[in-house]
């Protein structure tokens, strides 16, 4: 154990307050009871920022450390050195690029803009107070993935320059008009188009004699307590999940403008939605086969996904009304 085993506990916090999953379910919905046209594109910038990663991890297949160092001959048994793990450390899917570090680079980046554009007519001193802190929260993401064996440095490095090049990519608005222009089947379309390509990527390896799934053979091979990994942390749960995510952002489409939401009724909404949803994906039904399996978790994602985007601003919205005070001699 080094000199970090005394920030543990703090490590592990972060860690796990900027997991992919626990950012899509807890603190982006949160956004959507603030604003929908930020919860917009937000949604659209992190869903896409996760389809990249899987395509890349999957293409790049390269080792995390924890079993790295148990399958590597760069040391024999005599020097091997044994590596600290933990429920934290046991991730059944490739290492590069870092999905903590792309999806956490994307969400900041997303909020950090907004808050910059309404911090500007302050001066300076904040709009790069705001930058210290973002670049603080990926340093200390990064330190907590090494820590627990997650990742290699240069993993993380790569997963905040893609995150930060989908941030661009996501928040241009050209993109955001062009997805806006198009009819809700082609929406849906473009959706099915990037099932087909990872669906062909995933084939294309069987093919050529790799084993898509070998990640988590690895895991399960080398991870102390197989009792740590979880089937949500897999690429192919991943994809069902934002499928369904995405889904939902193709039939309502870019929200671009939107009423402004009365905070007391949005916040309690929004929390009482994202409850339900923690419950319909505890309650997932686990015995009754794949197929069933990852169906209901599309079907949740895309039911509570397109609630914040369509049903929290109908009930929630409110009117602009203009008044205009009577002039007094």
């Amino acid at each position: 154990m080094c000199k970090f085993s005394r920030y543990e506990e703090f490590l592990a916090g972060i860690t796990r307050a900027f997991d992919p999953k626990i950012l899509f379910l807890t603190v982006i919905p949160v956004i959507a009871g603030l604003s929908t046209t930020i919860y917009s594109k937000l949604l659209l910038s992190v869903l896409l920022t996760e389809y990249a990663n899987t395509f890349v991890k999957w293409v790049l297949a390269e080792d995390r450390p924890f079993w790295w160092l148990n399958e590597t001959k760069e040391f024999t048994s005599l020097n091997r050195p044994k590596i600290y793990q933990n429920e934290l450390t046991c991730e059944p899917s490739p290492g590069n690029p870092s999905g903590h570090l792309m999806t956490s680079t994307t969400y900041l980046f997303v909020i950090f803009s907004v808050l910059e554009e309404v911090l500007r007519k302050y001066g300076r001193f904040p709009i790069i107070t705001l930058r210290i802190v973002y670049y603080s929260t990926l340093f200390f993401i990064s330190v907590s993935r090494m820590y627990f064996g997650c990742h290699f440095l240069h993993q993380c490095i790569f997963g905040i320059i893609l995150g930060i090049g989908m941030s661009k990519v996501c928040l241009s608005h050209r993109l955001e008009k062009y997805i806006a222009k198009q009819s809700g089947k082609r929406r849906v379309g473009f959706v099915v188009l990037i099932c087909l390509i990872l669906l062909a990527l995933y084939w294309i390896q069987k093919a050529m004699g790799i084993d898509p799934q070998w990640a988590v053979k690895m895991a399960f091979k080398w991870c102390d307590d197989p009792f740590y990994l979880k089937p949500t942390t897999t690429l192919v749960f991943s994809i069902i999940r934002l499928t369904g995510a995405l889904l939902a952002f193709a039939v309502v489409g870019p929200v671009q403008k939107a009423k402004p939401l009365n905070i007391k009724l949005s916040i309690p909404m929004v929390m009482a939605m994202m409850a339900f949803q923690w419950i319909a994906l505890d309650n997932t039904p686990r015995y009754y086969g794949v197929v069933i399996y990852y169906l209901y978790s599309l079907v949740v994602n895309f039911i509570f996904t397109y609630g914040f985007l369509r049903w929290v601003p109908a009930l929630a919205g409110q009117e602009i009304r203009v008044t205009r005070k009577s002039k007094t001699n």
